[in-house]
């Protein structure tokens, strides 16, 4: 137990200066994600095309696109690495869901049983939202950016610098400074939970999206009750993503498989 808590503790601390070029992929694709966000908020807004132009750009470019595509195009086709390694795992997998079950029963005691919520209607459309884009952030910051640094650099300048990079990220929703400064230790916090078990299902669909409600909801972010649908289709697109990738990595493994 003791070597096991030492080697824990040893690994967290253990600073390192690995950079490669998967770094150079994470900073394209964190410009592109926030490029794609603020064209969507600031420059073609919620109106043109009833909010059709708004939705694409955010949620199936930026997103799907950008947010998962990349990711899991990189590091299965180009790297030939398995999706463990960008979240997508079941290992630690009981673990993972009870933990999430626990955060999240802390998380509705502390701040969602207190909200008041809006009508069904209105509520629809936010929770597909937090649904769809709480899985991108799941994928992208915690399973892509933060191990990717973590690989490169270590545990702790990982989840601080990765933590700097969510925060900037929503300079492409127009947040002033202080809001980004809040959102730096809101990093951390999913960064540090994330890290548990290296595995998206402790952050998604119930921790990470609840917390992104409650943000909605005290917002009064009003949709149009179509969006849920639209929200759940660029959800739907990225479980496409992340099928195909395994597919491949399943074949890839098979054909090794027998060359061996």
């Amino acid at each position: 137990m003791q070597i096991a808590i030492a080697t824990t503790l040893k690994q967290i601390f253990t600073l390192r200066w690995k950079p490669s070029r998967d770094l150079a992929v994470v900073a394209v694709s964190w410009v592109l994600v926030v490029a794609a966000l603020y064209t969507a908020t600031s420059i073609v807004g919620r109106e043109v095309w009833g909010g059709m132009g708004y939705f694409f750009l955010y949620a199936v470019v930026g997103a799907g696109l950008f947010g998962v595509g990349i990711p899991l195009y990189w590091m299965t086709v180009v790297r030939g690495r398995p999706l463990a390694d960008l979240g997508l795992t079941t290992r630690w997998l009981g673990r993972s869901l009870a933990l999430q079950i626990v955060f999240a029963g802390l998380q509705f005691a502390g701040a969602l049983a207190q909200t008041e919520l809006p009508s069904f209607a209105e509520l629809a459309p936010l929770v597909g939202l937090a649904l769809a884009i709480g899985f991108f952030e799941a994928v992208f910051w915690r399973g892509w950016v933060l191990l990717r640094l973590e690989e490169a650099f270590g545990v702790i300048p990982a989840i601080l610098l990765g933590s700097v990079l969510y925060a900037a990220y929503h300079i492409g929703y127009g947040m002033p400074t202080s809001e980004m400064f809040f959102l730096f230790f809101i990093g951390i916090l999913y960064a540090v939970t994330f890290r548990l078990t290296k595995n998206i299902l402790l952050l998604w669909p119930v921790f990470q999206p609840m917390g992104q409600l409650i943000t909605l909801i005290r917002d009064r972010l009003a949709l149009p009750p179509i969006a849920a649908l639209g929200f759940i289709e660029a959800l739907i697109l990225m479980a496409v993503l992340v099928w195909l990738a395994a597919r491949r990595q399943k074949k890839q493994t098979a054909v090794a498989a027998v060359a061996a």
